[in-house]
């Protein structure tokens, strides 16, 4: 997961194990591409915009390791290499990291990549202005304030991020709503008014879409009964 995704975990039971691998800055993730190239595979790629400041930090890939033995040995092997002391842990953990990466680009399961060209700098300043007024802009608003033809930037951005501007909106709607459902006892109507809806009908097709649950039933799941 990226910087900027807003994440769940269920209740764990008594017989689970719950472990939490972080990268904690950048030139940890840049000493990876020592021993695998950038363009490796998607996680390379994943990996190269998460350890980049100006990119967007809203994507995740999901893995399913069922029936992928050695990927599950290289995850363990990692857990306990990262519980020793050696001289040469943290050399032999970024190796095992870097195998553990190309054994897992043959078990994606589920992804949400939004990566910007990194190649098309003008690009970025547009992402983030974008990123920042989610609540009320348009894309009126920002070809006027970036001097572009409305449909020219709206391919660019097409073009550049794999989404249009309206599910660039979306993402970064439903994203601010989930932390405001987590972090807040914020109602309904309140979520609406800080997004930028005018209805609880426009937060409830928003979840819908991109949860497959309503805004009630999410809040419900990750904090209890939520405010009408």
């Amino acid at each position: 997961m990226d910087k900027d995704i807003v994440q769940q975990i269920e209740s764990t039971g008594s017989n689970d194990i719950l472990i939490n691998i972080l990268l904690k800055n950048d030139s940890t993730m840049n000493q990876l591409f020592d021993y695998i190239a950038v363009s490796t595979n998607e996680i390379t790629q994943f990996l190269y915009n998460a350890s980049h400041i100006n990119t967007l930090h809203n994507n995740f890939i999901l893995f399913d390791l069922t029936h992928q033995e050695v990927a599950i040995n290289l995850v363990e092997s990692l857990i306990i290499k990262g519980l020793t002391k050696s001289r040469q842990r943290n050399k032999s953990m970024g190796l095992l990291l870097s195998t553990l990466i190309l054994e897992l680009s043959q078990s994606i399961e589920q992804e949400y990549i939004n990566f910007s060209d990194n190649t098309d700098d003008n690009l970025l300043p547009i992402i983030q202005y974008i990123n920042q007024n989610f609540a009320s802009v348009t894309l009126r608003d920002v070809s006027a304030k970036f001097s572009y033809n409305t449909n020219y930037l709206g391919n660019k951005l097409k073009e550049a991020t794999g989404k249009t501007f309206k599910e660039l909106v979306d993402r970064r709607r439903i994203s601010a709503a989930q932390n405001l459902m987590i972090k807040t006892n914020c109602t309904l109507a309140d979520i609406c008014d800080i997004i930028g809806y005018q209805n609880t009908s426009s937060l409830f097709r928003l979840f819908k879409k991109y949860l497959k649950t309503t805004p009630s039933e999410y809040k419900r799941k990750v904090s209890g009964p939520l405010k009408q």
